[in-house]
């Protein structure tokens, strides 16, 4: 039932057939350095809400504090204990963060979907779509919710179409849903968008791709004994 419930919307909007003249994804690439924005700016940027994140819920627990009924000295009532086990921890329409330990998952989760390399290679069957880099292979069934590893607590992963654009959507247990986007640009580019939205979270990195016929991929050492 928790699987369902978070990726429901997600499997509104996402189709498993691709639309009528799809954009031809599959092939080789190659990133265009020049037009595409650097990593490091959208991870300062996500580091910098992360930090105001922290500072909205220091203030918060401090007027919960001050508005809490107190014993002798000053001292905190304890059927209110400090949520988050000491930590601070923002409630808001929206927002749900302790700090600093999510937030560090979060940047973490966000530069390990960042295509590593300069090559790219996608693959789409009717079945399944797969993308291919230096840091290996990714992979995601069309139309299934399927389970994987991330973050503190895991997430529920569904790819498909919504209308010429192809998606991979994110939604982890706890944390903003990241969301990435396939598309063609008008002069044949693939433009790759990686989306962290949520919780108080809303960072985008955009990354082009030439189409590259006899790019070569990366050689993958093995990763088992």
């Amino acid at each position: 039932m928790l699987a369902a419930a978070l990726t429901g919307c997600a499997a509104q909007r996402l189709k498993a057939v691709a639309p009528p003249s799809a954009p031809k994804l599959v092939g080789r690439w190659t990133l265009d350095r020049a037009q595409s924005e650097h990593v490091d700016a959208a991870v300062m940027s996500l580091e910098t809400q992360l930090r105001g994140l922290l500072r909205r819920a220091r203030r918060a627990e401090q007027a919960q504090s001050e508005r809490e009924p107190t014993r002798r000295h000053g001292e905190r009532n304890p059927t209110n204990p400090p949520a988050g086990g000491g930590e601070p921890t923002l409630h808001e329409p929206g927002v749900v963060v302790s700090a600093p330990l999510l937030g560090a998952s979060w940047v973490r989760e966000f530069i390990g979907h960042v295509p590593v390399g300069s090559y790219l290679g996608v693959r789409l069957t009717p079945e399944a779509f797969s993308l291919h880099s230096a840091a290996g292979i990714q992979q995601c069934i069309l139309g299934v919710p399927t389970a994987i590893a991330y973050g503190h607590g895991g997430a529920n992963q569904m790819c498909g179409w919504e209308g010429h654009e192809f998606l991979i959507v994110v939604k982890p247990l706890l944390g903003p849903q990241l969301t990435e986007r396939f598309a063609l640009s008008p002069n044949g580019e693939l433009v790759l968008t990686l989306h962290l939205t949520g919780h108080g979270i809303n960072v985008r990195l955009i990354r082009r791709y030439r189409r590259t016929p006899h790019a070569a991929p990366p050689v993958l050492l093995p990763t088992s004994d």
